[in-house]
């Protein structure tokens, strides 16, 4: 074997051992970095399922007090983190005045801490799109509430609703249930008319 030969053979193998090295070090630092955020989310569910467990209100309370306040559609309910305190944000449509209304909650004892509200129209136009006023007429019609989607939500035990939000896609209008349990989070699917349920994949 030539001189010239054998040198491309290690050369050749110097190459692919570096790719391999390589290959390997990537894997390892995504696998790592992967492991970090999946430990990262788990603390940070925990956390929130603490702070759900000793609320001193129930997020059917939270809505009692919203609807008594602010006659309207709820069309979306959420746990957030607003400058490090954790609130339930509302949104509702009244769309016999043409408002749409936003108020958080604070989650440990279900204070009032923000209120806004804008009308619907300008210039004589409807800012709603198709969609958001078919789900609305199908909620104010023969719907469900978002009240009455607590209670046919099944939680298991150490489970809270996290979120809720109205859809209308397809020509289908529903709600997406947001659940926080102590193996994560799971997805619900709620027909809005007949309150059949359709679970999803846990995220």
């Amino acid at each position: 074997m030539t001189l010239k030969a054998k040198l491309k053979i290690i050369f050749t193998t110097f190459f692919s051992i570096s790719v391999l090295v390589a290959a390997c070090s990537t894997a390892l630092l995504m696998s790592s970095t992967a492991q970090a955020k999946n430990h990262d989310d788990y603390r940070e569910n925990q956390l929130m399922l603490l702070a759900l467990k000793s609320s001193q209100v129930s997020i059917t309370q939270i809505l009692e007090k919203f609807k008594a306040d602010y006659p309207s559609i709820v069309t979306e309910i959420e746990l957030d983190d607003e400058d490090h305190i954790l609130v339930y944000e509302v949104k509702g449509i009244n769309l016999e005045d043409g408002v749409k209304y936003k108020v958080q909650y604070a989650l440990h004892n279900g204070e009032e801490i923000d209120n806004y509200s804008k009308s619907l129209s300008f210039l004589g136009f409807n800012k709603l799109d198709d969609h958001d006023v078919e789900a609305l007429e199908t909620i104010q019609d023969q719907g469900l509430s978002a009240l009455d989607v607590i209670a046919k939500t099944t939680l298991s035990e150490g489970a809270y609703i996290e979120s809720i939000e109205l859809e209308n896609k397809r020509g289908l209008t529903f709600y997406e249930i947001k659940i926080l349990g102590p193996m994560g989070w799971t997805k619900q699917l709620m027909d809005a008319k007949s309150g059949d349920v359709i679970p999803s994949l846990r995220r």
